[in-house]
């Protein structure tokens, strides 16, 4: 009897280490898939090699619709993105931490019959992410172009088209800035006009008689923080999405006031 209890307690024991066995592995195929659905959203987000996408137009063929958006930078004409602007899915987009990156688009010219009928082969143009739009008929990656820069690759009678796109750096002209809103206890900075990588994801700034503060994200480009920074001579951090970092120094003199924009000497190439 002692031998059978024994035998049964062994079996049980295997049954359970069995199942421990089978409950880890489940969970370490689930960190993996998980790890790998996040490195190809990180890749389709950053991907310098042309990958596949679909995209479309709107904003009229002035592209005056396209003031506003989802990236906070009100009127891309005044903020100097003017008709160069495209509205992303948010597979690309990443809930606006991608505003401000440049994407080269082309139309997939040997996709079908129909793109070779209406797309320009060898067209291409580039683009600044400025706002957000619904994903493709399908879930794909997606992108609503401008009207002027859609007719730079397509017929606009084509309406919908298979494109190719990738990043690139954003070429600006003059430097980075910075546009200041708030109260003496609570300020809020829009940043734009930002080459290199394009895509703010962290900012600090200091007063020239305190350290760094961190800035809170709002919304889309839109940073945010609680302390009195009056009266003193204010410099920004600035980290870019692929992580280049740079100090741009005394960028607003200590007279400055919310409802301004100041611009640094400076920028990211």
């Amino acid at each position: 009897m002692f031998c059978r209890k024994m035998t049964e307690m062994r079996r049980i024991s295997r049954l359970a280490w069995s199942c421990s066995l089978a409950v880890a592995a489940t969970a370490l195929l689930v960190l993996l898939a998980a790890d790998v659905a996040e490195a190809n959203e990180s890749f389709a987000v950053g991907r310098t090699s042309f990958g596949d996408a679909t995209a479309t137009f709107y904003g009229g063929s002035d592209a005056a619709g396209t003031a506003g958006g989802f990236c906070g930078y009100e009127n891309p004409f005044t903020r100097g993105y003017g008709v160069t602007t495209v509205a992303l899915s948010d597979s690309l987009l990443s809930n606006g931490l991608n505003c401000g990156a440049c994407y080269e688009v082309k139309c997939k010219w040997e996709a079908s019959d129909y793109t070779k009928k209406y797309c320009y082969q060898g067209m291409t143009t580039i683009v600044s992410a400025t706002n957000l739009s619904p994903p493709g008929l399908n879930g794909e990656h997606h992108f609503d172009l401008t009207y002027p820069m859609f007719v730079k690759i397509s017929n606009p009678e084509s309406g919908r088209i298979p494109i190719q796109y990738r990043r690139v750096p954003c070429q600006k002209q003059g430097g980075i800035r910075f546009s200041m809103v708030g109260n003496p206890f609570w300020n809020l900075v829009l940043v734009y006009n930002v080459g290199g990588w394009g895509n703010v994801h962290s900012l600090y700034v200091r007063g020239s008689r305190t350290d760094w503060y961190y800035m809170n994200r709002n919304w889309g480009q839109n940073w945010q923080c609680s302390v009195n920074l009056t009266g003193q001579k204010l410099s920004f951090r600035v980290v870019l999405g692929n992580g280049q970092t740079s100090v741009f120094n005394n960028v607003a003199d200590s007279n400055w006031k919310h409802g301004q924009t100041y611009e640094a000497s400076s920028n990211f190439w």
